[in-house]
Order: C-alpha cells, then sequence, then structure tokens
C-alpha cells in the first residue's frame, strides 16, 4: 500500500483539533496544503459534552476572525449560582458562558475549516502510530501517511492517549454523567439564564458538583443536567454518580420525568503529565483540561493557538522533538488558568467536607467577586462586511444541508 507524506496530520476534528489547524492558517495560510484533518466518524457527529464556552473559548474564537456571536443558536448564561449547603454565590456576567449544542457548534467550526481550505477526511480513524527515523508513520483505515507531525486531538479514549501513554505519564482522570431533557421547572426555581453549580454532594466524597445549564438542541429549549467528579484524592472510593445524578433530578425537576444517563471519562490537567513525544503533541483533552469544574471546550480552542506555534517553530530549526512544549504551555495564560484552576481543585476538593475551610472560602469568593466589576457585554454588536456576512450565512447552509 502507497505512504502518502504529510508535514502535519490532525487526529480529531473536535475544537482541539479545528482550532490547530485554524491557528495554523492565521500564522500562514501556506499551511491548508501542508496538513491533514482525521476524523473517525461522519460530520456532523454526535458528541456528549455541557457545551459551555467561557470568554476564553469566545476570545480565541474571534481572535481567529470567527465572529462573535456565533450564527447558531445559543443560551447566553448570565447568572452562575455555586451552592454549598445553605451558602449561595452569585456570579453575574454579561455573559458567565454560552451553552450550545455540540452537534451545531463543532459543524460550524468544521464549515469554516473547510472555507479557509482545511482538508479534512470523514470516516477514517487511525489504527496505528509508528515513531520511525523518517517521520511518524499513521495506519488509518483508508491507508498509511507519512507524516512530520502529529498532533493529537481525539479525546481521551482516543488513540492518541495510548500513545502518549507507552512511555507512561501521570493520568487524572475524571468522571462526567450528563443528561438533556425537556421539563417544567419548580415555581422555587433559578430563572431560566441560570446555571447551578451545586457542590453540596461533596459532603458525601464527590470530587466535584452537579449542574444544570440551559441549552437548546435543534432550536428547542432543554436542560442539560450532570455531575462531576474529578477524582483528584484516588484513595478515596468512587461515588456512586447516577445515584447522585437521579437525586439532582428529584430536587430540580418533576420527579416523575424518566432519563438515561450518558458518562464519559475527562483527563485534567496536570502540570507533570506528559503531553508531547518525538515529532507528536498533544492538544485538549488528550494533553489536559481544567479540574476544578472540567471545563474542555475552552482550554482545547486555547490549545490550538500553542500547538500552532510550536509546530511552526519546529518546522523552521528542524527540531521535532518538541522537548519545550510543556514549557510554552506553562508559561502561557492557558497554563496559569489550567494550574490555578488544578491547585484550587487539589485543595478545595480534599478540605471541601471542614465547615470552617468552606466558610471562608465562601467569603474569600465574595471578595473577590465584589473587587471584579462587571463589564459590558462581551461582544457588542459589529457591522459586518458584505465577505464575512457572506462566509457566516454560507455556513449556515452548508450545516443545514449536512443535517439533513
Amino acid at each position: 500500500m502507497s505512504m502518502r507524506e504529510i508535514d502535519v496530520l490532525i487526529i480529531g476534528s473536535g475544537p482541539a483539533g479545528i482550532s490547530t489547524a485554524l491557528q495554523l492558517l492565521q500564522l500562514d495560510p501556506g499551511w491548508g496544503d501542508r496538513m491533514v484533518l482525521l476524523e473517525k466518524e461522519c460530520l456532523p457527529r454526535q458528541k456528549l459534552c455541557g457545551g459551555g464556552v467561557t470568554r476564553m473559548g469566545l476570545e480565541t474564537l474571534r481572535k481567529v476572525g470567527i465572529l462573535l456571536p456565533l450564527p447558531i443558536p445559543g443560551e447566553e448564561v448570565e447568572e452562575a449560582c455555586l451552592i454549598h449547603r445553605e451558602k449561595l454565590i452569585l456570579v453575574h456576567r454579561k455573559p458567565v458562558f454560552v451553552v450550545y449544542n455540540r452537534i451545531e457548534f463543532d459543524a460550524y467550526l468544521w464549515e469554516i475549516a473547510r472555507q479557509r481550505g482545511v482538508v479534512i477526511h470523514e470516516n477514517e480513524p487511525v489504527q496505528r502510530l509508528t515513531l520511525t527515523e523518517h517521520g511518524m508513520e499513521v495506519e488509518t483505515s483508508r491507508g498509511n501517511y507519512l507524516a512530520k507531525v502529529v498532533v493529537g486531538a481525539d479525546g481521551s479514549r482516543g488513540i492518541s492517549c495510548r500513545f502518549l501513554n507507552k512511555e507512561g505519564t501521570v493520568q487524572c482522570i475524571a468522571r462526567t454523567l450528563e443528561v438533556v431533557v425537556t421539563a417544567e421547572m419548580k415555581a422555587d426555581d433559578f430563572s431560566r439564564n441560570s446555571a447551578i453549580f451545586d457542590f453540596t454532594m461533596c459532603d458525601e466524597a464527590l470530587q466535584g458538583y452537579t449542574w444544570r445549564f440551559p441549552s437548546r438542541v435543534n432550536g428547542e429549549k432543554k436542560w442539560n443536567m450532570g455531575v462531576y467528579d474529578a477524582r483528584l484524592v484516588v484513595d478515596r472510593g468512587r461515588v456512586d454518580l447516577p445515584r447522585i445524578l437521579d437525586q439532582t433530578k428529584t430536587r430540580l425537576m418533576s420527579s416523575d420525568i424518566d432519563f438515561q444517563f450518558q458518562g464519559h471519562p475527562l483527563i485534567s490537567f496536570h502540570p507533570m503529565r506528559k503531553i508531547a513525544r518525538t515529532r507528536f503533541l498533544a492538544v485538549g483533552d488528550v494533553a489536559g483540561v481544567d479540574s476544578l469544574f472540567g471545563e474542555g471546550i475552552s482550554p482545547s480552542l486555547a490549545y490550538g493557538k500553542l500547538a500552532a506555534k510550536e509546530i511552526s517553530a519546529a518546522f523552521d530549526k528542524g527540531d521535532y522533538s518538541f522537548t519545550r512544549y510543556r514549557r510554552r504551555l506553562l508559561t502561557s495564560s492557558l497554563g496559569r488558568y489550567l494550574l490555578i484552576r488544578w491547585l484550587l481543585a487539589w485543595v478545595i476538593y480534599r478540605m471541601v467536607s471542614s465547615s470552617v475551610f468552606m466558610a471562608v472560602l465562601g467569603y474569600v469568593g465574595k471578595m473577590a467577586l465584589a473587587l471584579w466589576r462587571e463589564s459590558d457585554r462581551f461582544y457588542p454588536p459589529s457591522n459586518e462586511g458584505e465577505d464575512i456576512r457572506m462566509e457566516r450565512v454560507q455556513c449556515i447552509r452548508d450545516i443545514q444541508k449536512a443535517s439533513k
């Protein structure tokens, strides 16, 4: 079987993979002819995800020329409610984050990438990665590639994680369960544009929280509910996530609503986690996402910029060892963000059973919010040029055509 030679091969077409491709094009449009993005499924594809995109993710999109607000259905969350027992902290922003349906969100990014020249191969899962003296041999269901650089962006269950783990690395595997439902609210519930993060179940050894976000699926208003367990303290027993989520459903929704949970693992950021090998670097969930809240989309988008700079420097110098990739991450704004979240999670999920600690934490949180003045809207209305407007219109048409 013949082997196709390519400079950069990106495995996975989620936010991390697409962002890496778009960031490379931002550095040099010539990268469009030098890279291929592989997706194991047919697009658009189902993706289990809470769908929250914070300001960091929105800012990353804006910096690669994607206008905001995105022209797809989304719920702007302007109030986040952090709860522990009877204590409540309210965070107000315009928005705190935006909740998108991942099918529609990913489809929009795919069409933007395709229109800008990114080559995406659908239904082509990677079966084997082999490092040779000439490059990385990538065997797929449709053929073989010899890549100078491979970017692993295929999530916690993909081949990239297994490839990294061959040489051993720190593993922090978080767990999530979630469900999307249509249901009536209780009379005393929070308003529709509020998101709830309830840490009360930490008293029962949960290292995380339960959530409820407003969402939209095919234009219909839904609730996205779930439970996140960071599992940073590995010597504690595993809590029963289905039981906790069922209790959350009963407390927040009508108790006669029945649904099935779906679960998936997350790889949390750890400063000592291996994120690169010779001719290979990881982004997104493969490299590690936020440990405190399990936030994945926005860090995944931000990883793309770091990876693009690292890849560009590697080709300029002819050095594909990527030994400095970890340093680039840890000294970046994304690295500081992930490191702070990791430290907070490490402390909070060990001390959450202490009423004194939680009281002090709540007081510090309220003081920080009092000093953090509410800003104007993150993306005020803007006049679009005709070319940009037509790009947005064509993206929506292509998404609608693909979903039929």
